[in-house]
């Protein structure tokens, strides 16, 4: 029987701190208080999944913020390593030793993302070592494996080249690799613009509440 877990990477929400290349545009403010309403919808998009939850937080004194705001259902890790590649081979080698094998590491900048995505990565990893569902800026927002690969991780992170460099990593390695279909995080104002166009107000109530009050949806 195989076991499932579903992670979610965050920060704790402090002005000059999260969404930094957004801030650029709407004030460091406005951008702590849109990462705030993205991470907490993403959570309760999932907390009556039914596979088991994790929420790996930073700083490491962030504990009491995620515990006070977050559903009860994640369990609570302080992550691990010097940046976010060794972090989330933390992440992959801890939940594999504790004997998951189905592991979805989901981003908190896609509130938007469909909802079927996490259960179209979980079964892609009944016949794949490794999910990724592709960002529009070159990386992912959400990547599963079977188990850890530390190969496909040692590579620079927050660039363009993020999904090539894993996907050609991957193919070195011999893993069998499944892509979803591409979806976008919100790191720029364009895409707040983009996601203002796109964004379900039932299944993500705070972000569309922000946008509502902030954002002009972009033409297409």
């Amino acid at each position: 029987m195989t076991r499932r877990l579903l992670g979610l990477f965050a920060r704790r929400p402090e002005a000059g701190r999260v969404k930094t290349r957004l801030a650029a545009s709407i004030g460091a403010g406005p951008a702590a208080v849109l990462y705030e309403a993205m991470l907490l919808d993403i959570a309760d998009q999932h907390a009556r999944s039914d596979h088991d939850l994790a929420l790996w937080y930073t700083p490491d004194d962030a504990e009491p913020w995620f515990r006070e705001h977050l559903p009860a259902v994640y369990r609570r890790l302080a992550q691990r390593g010097p940046d976010l590649a060794s972090r989330m081979r933390v992440f992959f080698q801890v939940h594999a030793d504790e004997g998951y094998d189905r592991i979805v590491l989901r981003g908190t900048d896609s509130p938007s993302l469909p909802a079927e995505r996490v259960e179209e990565a979980f079964h892609a990893l009944d016949d794949a070592d490794l999910v990724v569902c592709p960002d529009l800026d070159g990386g992912y927002n959400l990547i599963g494996l079977c188990a850890p690969c530390d190969a496909i991780l040692d590579i620079p992170m927050s660039t363009a080249s993020v999904l090539e460099q894993t996907l050609a990593r991957a193919e070195r390695e011999g893993l069998r690799t499944q892509s979803l279909e591409a979806h976008h995080d919100v790191d720029t104002i364009h895409d707040l613009e983009r996601l203002a166009g796109d964004i379900d107000a039932t299944r993500a109530p705070r972000t569309a509440r922000f946008i509502r009050e902030s954002v002009r949806p972009r033409r297409h």
